[in-house]
């Protein structure tokens, strides 16, 4: 078995450097950010013909497949106009961000590339070094109720949970501007998102005005993701109360908390019986990193026995009751589940497993889970790994929810 892990782990860790050598050779990173925010600020019907148009205007030489140039059908071409016709129309309810421009990428330049957020160093900075400004819950209820209000700030960073959010809020600064300030200015590098509390602002494009601001309006939303320079000058045109983040105190609250929720995770999915000797810690990160975060309601219904089981579970807050029919056909409390306990791990290796007990929530519960095809995606080379031990898989079958 350890040779067997041995070996496995000192592969997988070949594959991953080879991919990776392969995405920074072909800058595939930068790529991948430019068309999701591209697709971030447009909002388009019809992501598919956005992403070819965007590679055939972008990087047309690029885009030619076959020697032949990459034409989009009169379908395609169709679909993208009409999105940018409606887009048009819409304008004046639109969340563009007027104050940043995103960074242009030349494959295989040899000039200095603006670095998105992840690629950007940290200098060693860690959350104590992020600095927190004091605020009230009534204070941190509006910063929160403010950032909502915008769309693309909200759906760039939707995926944060409540103490991420806890930890950026704290990090916002309030300024103050008087009616005539530049709150930013055209051409100077972005590294704050603004948000309005009170007052109104203009951006304005080379003197013209592009974009007015008024309570709950926010701009600079790119300088999170990218050290971009400013496409316009932000003016205020009355007393305005604004609320900033700075991109590096974003990133090290993003990247710290993410680093402790991975631990978390993977130490979970280390005491779990049926993958400890049997996954190497490449393998239990990989899982970790897909692990979804769900919450139940007191009294929810989680998973009911016999019905096919498609997802398995960790608990990480809150208590869960196992239940089951006896022979009376009544309900009995089997077993209770506390942080770290798990249930319907067979179901990620087995296509028609019935749910062995029905699991309802105490109280509010937050668990980790996992669907079938996702594990079967991420780990199907190892599952025959997985069920190497017969005789210790069989006891799991037997007893797993």
């Amino acid at each position: 078995m350890g040779d067997n892990s041995a070996f496995t782990a000192e592969t997988a860790a070949k594959h991953q450097a080879e991919l990776n050598d392969y995405i920074n050779s072909k800058d595939i990173n930068p790529l991948f950010i430019q068309i999701v925010e591209g697709m971030l600020i447009e909002k388009p019907d019809n992501p598919i013909a956005f992403i070819i148009s965007f590679l055939q205007k972008k990087y047309p030489d690029q885009a030619n497949v076959g020697g032949a140039p990459a034409v989009a059908s009169e379908s395609v071409t169709n679909l993208v106009q009409t999105g940018e016709e409606d887009e048009e129309a819409d304008s004046e309810d639109d969340e563009d961000d007027y104050v940043d421009e995103l960074p242009v990428m030349k494959p295989k330049a040899k000039t200095r590339q603006r670095n998105s957020i992840m690629g950007e160093s940290n200098s060693g900075k860690t959350m104590a070094d992020v600095p927190v400004f004091e605020k009230s819950p009534k204070t941190k209820a509006k910063i929160t109720q403010l950032l909502s209000k915008s769309m693309l700030f909200s759906r760039l960073f939707a995926h944060l949970d409540e103490n991420q959010m806890q930890a950026l809020v704290g990090a916002m600064e309030e300024k103050e501007f008087t009616d005539g300030d530049e709150i930013i200015k055209q051409g100077d590098d972005g590294d704050y998102f603004y948000v309005i509390e009170k007052g109104t602002a203009v951006a304005l494009k080379d003197g013209t005005i592009v974009k007015e601001y008024t309570e709950g309006g926010s701009f600079g939303e790119l300088a999170i993701m990218y050290n971009a320079p400013r496409a316009a000058t932000c003016k205020a045109t009355s007393n305005c109360t604004v609320w900033r983040l700075q991109r590096v105190a974003f990133k090290v609250i993003l990247m710290e908390t993410q680093n402790k929720k991975r631990e978390q995770h993977k130490n979970f999915l280390q005491d779990m019986e049926i993958f400890k000797d049997t996954l190497n810690e490449y393998e239990i990160l990989t899982v970790a990193d897909s692990l979804v975060e769900e919450t139940f309601k007191s009294g929810e219904v989680i998973c009911r026995q016999g019905d096919t089981g498609h997802k398995f579970y960790i608990v990480k807050q809150g208590e869960a009751v196992c239940s089951q029919i006896d022979a009376a056909g009544e309900a009995v409390e089997v077993a209770t589940l506390n942080p770290g306990g798990y249930f319907g791990e067979v179901a990620l290796l087995q296509d028609s497993r019935k749910r062995q007990a029905t699991v309802t929530a105490r109280d509010t519960l937050v668990v980790l889970s996992m669907d079938r095809d996702t594990f079967t995606r991420l780990l199907g080379p190892f599952l025959s790994v997985l069920k190497r031990n017969v005789e210790q898989y069989n006891k799991f079958v037997m007893a797993s929810v």
